[in-house]
Order: C-alpha cells, then structure tokens, then sequence
C-alpha cells in the first residue's frame, strides 16, 4: 500500500478561538486520507482542543513559538520548527495565523533548499492585519514582510472572498495563489438553549448581543456607544445589550457604558465556554469588528435564526445575505450601527423573517450536498486542494 503523503500543520498557539479550533477539526479530518503532524506553541489552555486530536496525529510543541516578537526566542522556535520539518520529512507545510506563518514559511524555504524532496507550502493567514490592528507604521512593515514571505509560498487560503480580494489586492501573492476555503463552525442547536436571564438581562426584554474577545479589533465599544444612542429612542425602550466575552478591555467597557449612562442596560458575562447557548437568547446579533476574516458568531447566531448586524470589513459581509438575514455598516460608525439595530427592535416581522432566512442560509448545502459552513463542507475543499497541489508535484 502506497504510504500516505505526509502533511505538517504549524499554527501559533492552540487557544479558545476560531483559528485554533478550525486546525484542529482539520487535522483530525485529513488523518483518514493523510499522516498528520502538528506543530503549534506552548498555551495553558491547548489541553481541551489537543483532546480532540487521534491518536494517529503526531503533535509537537515548539517551546519557543509565541505571540508576541521576541527575536532571541523567535529565531529559537525558527530552528526548533526546522529541525522537525528535516526529521518528518514533509510533502506538505501548512502554516496558520501570523507568527506561525512568517516562521514556519522560513523554516520550509530553508528545508526545500537542502531536502530530497520539496514540500509545498500553504499559507491560511485566518485574517489579514491591513487594518484594525496596528497605527500605519507598523502595518506597512507587516505588509512589506508578507509581501516578501509570498515569494516562497506555494498557495494561500482565504477564508472568504473578501479576506481573498483585500489580501491579493495589497500584494500578498498574485489573485490565482489564492483559494476560498472557509473555516467549518459547528451550527449544532445548543442542547439545552439559554434563556435572557443568563445573560442578566430582563426575561420580557429584547435582547441584542455580541460574542467577542474584548480587545480594540471587535469594535465592541462602538456597541456600547450605539446602545447610548438607543437609550431614548420609542422603538428602543424594551431593548437590552449583552457582550458576551472577556479580555483586556472588559473594566475599560464597563466604565465606558457606566460614563454613557447605559451600565443598567449592558450585560458582561465575562468569558464564557458556553457562548453558543448563550447566544441562543438573543434576538438580534452584532458583529461590529474593525477587522474580521470570516466569523463565526454570526453564523452561529444566523443558524439559530438570529438576524445579524455586522461590519462591512473584509469577510464579514460575506457571513450574511444583505438585506435578507440581516445586513453591513460602516466600521467604527456607532451612529450607522444603533440605526441598523432599531430597524431590527423596531419591526417585529420583518425581524421574524430575516431571522427565518438567516437559519436557511446558514444552515443551505453547498458543494457536494454538504453544510455550506459546516466542518465536512471545509475538510472536503481542503483534501481536494492538497490533493490538487500535491499532483502537480509529482
């Protein structure tokens, strides 16, 4: 029996998130048809998603490999990355997210240079950082450095058309490097489903909320400022704000809707392990990120039948049908995203309808007759896609 092509999966760090949980449903899908190793830094919390691995997928953690840069532990982790590419011998590297991207990419080119066999490299960046992250210095190094990182990648994946075009459009690779695979969600209905008062909220209210990491990039002070701007509003008296989420902002965001006079009308609940449930009580959902790939809140709160507001930044518009399950504004534009929640609070049955259409949207088949967002849909486009690549190798 021929032996399976080897495929290397480098990611940053195994954390609560999209990102991290999109990697490890990738991995534990490709073990049938690939051999599988992961590559990733050391975090307190990556034991609950390592669980998840089989056992036939070879994990690795590169101790040196963090978040933030460090050039002595950085050039650190480049070799420790390089000296397990030379000992698995790769047919593939994937590489995910920034840091792990930039380190892992080197550490292929410079293994190709020497190795028997050349392992193509694949690149899913889970984002771009052209805006929303940093002030206009740092983000034109950031894009010089993947400007320059393109040259030795085989193929970039985008998880939506807009990441795709806004990438391509700077520079990062020519517009055919690039392939749409979306990250899978789980849009499995909550076993037991919340009600408002888990929120803290009121149980006769309607309730808008937002899932997020509370850090500048989700926007979620234009949430709070848009909740000010409601407060007075006729169609708006019944309406309550959850922010579902913890992070290094959450005491600075309480003190903001305590200053606009919202405190009794913005639920924390801090960080929960249950924020799809949680979700579940909302009648209308925000995303009102400055920056955003994909999403996978509003997808989940669409296949609970939840109209979604979101920003109009890179794949975010692409989550949501415009004007049929919810609909796009201006990021950072708190007066734009209050008028788009009042329409939702104000017309009960349109609300109604774009919330039944946001559950057939989300929930629609795609390619093949699978779930269009779901996990089998993405593992399906990513096997045919290596598959693809690697026969061109050959």
């Amino acid at each position: 029996m021929p032996e399976k092509p080897l495929v290397v999966h480098i990611i940053t760090r195994l954390e609560p998130g999209g990102s991290s949980r999109n990697v490890i449903d990738s991995c534990a899908a490709q073990a049938a048809d690939f051999s599988v190793a992961l590559l990733s830094g050391p975090h307190p919390a990556s034991a609950p998603l390592l669980a998840l691995l089989p056992p036939d997928v070879k994990y690795v953690e590169i101790k040196h490999l963090g978040r933030e840069i460090s050039p002595l532990a950085d050039l650190r982790a480049l070799a420790e990355i390089r000296a397990q590419l030379a000992a698995l011998g790769p047919d593939l590297v994937h590489t995910h997210t920034s840091k792990a991207g930039a380190l892992g990419r080197l550490a292929a080119f410079l293994h190709n240079r020497g190795a028997a066999r050349r392992a193509a490299v694949v690149h899913t960046p889970h984002g771009h950082l052209l805006y929303g992250y940093y002030g206009p210095a740092r983000t034109r190094l950031f894009l010089s450095i993947e400007r320059l990182l393109a040259r030795i990648t085989d193929r970039f994946v985008a998880l939506t058309e807009g990441e795709k075009r806004e990438s391509a459009g700077a520079g990062i690779g020519r517009e055919a490097d690039w392939a749409v695979i979306h990250s899978g969600v789980d849009l499995t209905p909550p076993a037991s489903p919340a009600r408002k008062e888990d929120l803290g909220l009121p149980p006769d209210c309607l309730a808008a909320g937002t899932v997020a990491r509370l850090e500048p990039v989700k926007g979620v002070e234009y949430f709070i400022r848009a909740a000010a701007i409601l407060k007075d509003r006729p169609h708006c008296a019944a309406l309550r704000f959850a922010v579902i989420g913890g992070g290094a902002l959450e005491g600075r965001l309480k003190k903001l809707a305590a200053d606009l006079g919202v405190a009794d009308r913005v639920a924390f609940t801090g960080f929960r392990d249950d924020a799809a449930a949680l979700m579940a009580a909302l009648d209308i959902y925000v995303q009102p990120s400055l920056n955003e790939a994909m999403g996978r809140a509003p997808l989940e709160a669409q296949a609970l039948g939840i109209p979604a507001v979101v920003s109009r930044v890179c794949g975010l518009p692409d989550v949501i049908r415009e004007g049929e399950t919810g609909c796009s504004v201006p990021p950072a534009d708190a007066g734009a995203l209050a008028d788009a929640i009042e329409k939702l609070a104000a017309f009960p049955e349109a609300r109604a309808r774009k919330g039944a259409a946001a559950a057939a949207w989300a929930l629609s088949r795609g390619e093949g007759g699978l779930t269009r967002f779901g996990a089998d849909s993405m593992n399906a486009l990513l096997k045919k896609f290596y598959n693809e690549l690697l026969a061109r190798r050959r």
